[in-house]
Order: structure tokens, then sequence, then C-alpha cells
């Protein structure tokens, strides 16, 4: 479970077993899980939300993707690195 940064109190990370999926981050309080709430990462720059299991509140959220934001093109990198260059984006 690669650890990319920590901000607003969240985890962010993906698991190391979906590189067969498009790329995403999921965000966390806690030890991850199942039923944390995933966010695909879209060739235009922008942030999708899959799904929002964890419960994270909208003014939690938007901290979050403003912080991605910010570290968009380090995650893309730190997602190929991890994943041999392999990388696929959602839509």
């Amino acid at each position: 479970m690669p650890q990319f940064i920590r901000t607003a109190g969240y985890k962010i990370y993906f698991w190391s077993n979906e590189s067969d999926e498009p790329i995403h981050f999921h965000a966390t309080k806690g030890n991850p899980s199942g039923n944390d709430t995933k966010v695909w990462v879209l060739k235009n720059g922008a942030f999708k939300l899959a799904h929002n299991k964890g419960q994270i509140s909208e003014k939690d959220l938007s901290k979050i993707f403003s912080a991605m934001q910010s570290y968009y093109f380090e995650f893309i990198q730190f997602w190929k690195t991890y994943f041999d260059g392999e990388v696929s984006f959602y839509e």
C-alpha cells in the first residue's frame, strides 16, 4: 500500500495490486480498508469521485482535491514508478 502524501489529516494512497485499474487514489483518516474513498485521476488534470465509502465531508474532499491538484504530475510519476511505467486514465 504505497502512501503518497498526508493532507488535511488524510492518507492518500493506492493499493499495490491495482495496476490493472486506471490511475486513482484512496483517502482515509485511519488504517486503509476497502471502505475508503476512491478518486479517479483524469488526463485533463481533474479528479472524479469514484465513491465516497469513507464518508469524507465535502469540505475535506475539497481540501484533498486541492492538495492533489498541486501534486498532480508528481502523483502520476509516483504511480508510473511503482507500476513500471504503466498508467491509464479513467474515461
